[in-house]
């Protein structure tokens, strides 16, 4: 049977701009602002948006808040300048035995968008991925229509693996999904690091 991997704890995950935090109880009317969004929707998700009531959302938040489960992580994302929440982080889909995972971000508060806390936001996503619950591949998935989070993955060092042709239908037509990789050693060798492996001592 597997081992969970490590789950640390998440007190504030900081980088240079931002740092990451557990959800909280006391945001969830922002969460629900964006989760009613249709732009972010059109962005972040392949099924089509419909207005979800605030007790139904409500249910649904404590749950994540409360019992948040091994295979999914998710943060908030804090601007380290006014401590303002701009958007959400998760890995998901987390496998024990093969140490993958699915990654994504967004940024919900418009006013914080093409400021590079995007990008911030990954570099603390990718280091708690690779450092903390030691995983060796994570992966992400592109919409053709959503160019800055394509250019960004790439950015990251990702490799494209993948065209999943015609996958959502939007805008009365259909688009591709881009299936995109990163994996531990190449994390590392854009970094100009070297992982440090368990020292053996002879017997």
């Amino acid at each position: 049977m597997d081992t969970p991997l490590p789950v640390p704890d998440v007190t504030p995950l900081r980088g240079e701009r931002v740092k990451f935090t557990p959800l909280r109880m006391e945001n969830i009317h922002t969460h629900f602002r964006w989760n009613n969004d249709p732009e972010l929707n059109r962005l972040d998700s392949e099924v089509p948006h419909e207005e979800e009531s605030f007790g139904a959302f409500k249910d649904r938040f404590e749950r994540m808040c409360e019992e948040p489960t091994p295979s999914n992580r998710t943060f908030e994302i804090h601007a380290l300048e006014d401590e303002t929440l701009i958007g959400v982080a998760y890995a998901t889909r987390i496998s024990p035995h093969s140490h993958h995972a699915k990654v994504g971000i967004t940024i919900g508060d418009r006013d914080y968008w093409g400021r590079g806390y995007g990008r911030a936001s990954f570099e603390i996503l990718l280091s708690y991925c690779f450092n903390q619950i030691d995983l060796h591949r994570v992966s992400a998935e592109t919409f053709e229509y959503h160019t800055a989070w394509r250019d960004l993955i790439e950015g990251m060092g990702f490799t494209r693996e993948g065209t999943a042709r015609d996958h959502l239908r939007r805008d009365g037509r259909y688009w591709d999904k881009g299936l995109y990789a990163l994996l531990e050693p190449e994390y590392r060798a854009r970094r100009g690091e070297v992982k440090q492996e368990p020292s053996v001592e002879a017997a």
